[in-house]
């Protein structure tokens, strides 16, 4: 049976006439079709239509909207559409350490009248604009300025202890105070320097790091991140089906293993199916996060082994290797 197209949409630009699909053909059987989230809106959320912040940074906050892939984020002054400046056009990508996607974007601005406006993207479709109008002033005194963080991104997930921690200098500083907090939020530890960065040996778990400016007797709020430090590599797999040297009658295989998680960041496993002894042709090659995996397979001998890593960028050991011939 043929597949059907749907979604069909036309454009034409320039005179050229271009085709964009909602549906992803990937054989007759296995259609793929990308949400349509063109009749969603992204509702704003802050800075909210026609108010006044106060400050020297804005951050843009929006409600999440389902099946968006991207948001596109942009800020203009005075405003859309007649802008005499687009001062942001950031897009926010899925973060690739847990899939999760922000909703929301700090940035350092002059005082201003601006528009802010987000549409939500994916694959095949976006949503339209919503759009929110702001004006920004100085702070009435220090306290209410914001410490923009610079690096390492919120909810960052590293194997690296040695972390480089930056912000963005606030005007009439003296100084700054970082802390970091445990998952008790306890202070773990706490300095200060007159500089914007700060080079800091974490323990392994998960940490707030926050920071806030100072002058004389007057502070800002602290700004805040979350941060996972995962040290420890994954257990290496013990191979269970198919047995070694084991022999079936069926294509249809299951590959199974066993391996002990360990406390820290998500974990998976990399099967490896090849068709040589030497392991140099590679018949199949997956990532799984259940310890098992189907494929099928033609007649012959095989050769599997499966290397666990996790999303903080650790690689356990290899598996040993079996072997199964298929009749």
């Amino acid at each position: 049976m043929m597949p059907s197209i749907q979604n069909i949409k036309s454009y034409f630009i320039s005179g050229v006439q271009f085709i964009l699909l909602g549906v992803v053909i990937t054989g007759c059987d296995d259609i793929t079709e990308i949400p349509d989230i063109s009749d969603k809106e992204v509702l704003l959320i802050a800075p909210a239509d026609g108010t006044t912040v106060r400050g020297n940074a804005v951050t843009f906050t929006w409600q999440p909207v389902e099946d968006a892939e991207s948001y596109i984020l942009q800020v203009a002054t005075p405003g859309f559409p007649n802008a005499s400046q687009v001062v942001i056009d950031h897009t926010i990508e899925r973060d690739t350490s847990d899939n999760s996607l922000a909703t929301s974007y700090s940035k350092e601005m002059l005082p201003n009248t601006y528009e802010w406006r987000v549409k939500a993207v994916n694959s095949g479709y976006e949503t339209p604009f919503s759009t929110n109008a702001f004006t920004l002033t100085e702070s009435d005194g220090f306290s209410e300025n914001t410490v923009i963080l610079n690096a390492p991104e919120d909810n960052q997930v590293t194997n690296e202890a040695e972390i480089t921690l930056s912000w963005s200098a606030i005007t009439e500083a003296t100084g700054y105070r970082i802390q970091i907090l445990d998952d008790s939020e306890s202070v773990v530890q706490e300095e200060e320097t007159a500089e914007t960065s700060l080079e800091v040996t974490f323990e392994e778990g998960g940490f707030t790091w926050q920071v806030r400016a100072e002058k004389d007797a007057e502070s800002t709020l602290y700004s805040s991140r979350e941060i996972l430090v995962d040290l420890t590599v994954p257990n290496t797999p013990a191979l269970t089906a198919p047995a070694d040297d084991s022999a079936t009658g069926d294509t249809e295989i299951t590959f199974s293993w066993n391996r002990e998680n360990v406390p820290g960041s998500a974990e998976y496993d990399r099967i490896s199916v090849y068709s040589d002894e030497s392991l140099e042709t590679l018949v199949t090659e997956e990532d799984v996060n259940t310890k098992t995996f189907t494929a099928t397979l033609e007649e012959g001998t095989y050769y599997w082994n499966v290397q666990s890593f996790d999303r903080a960028g650790n690689e356990g050991g290899v598996s040993s290797t079996f072997s199964f011939t298929i009749n």
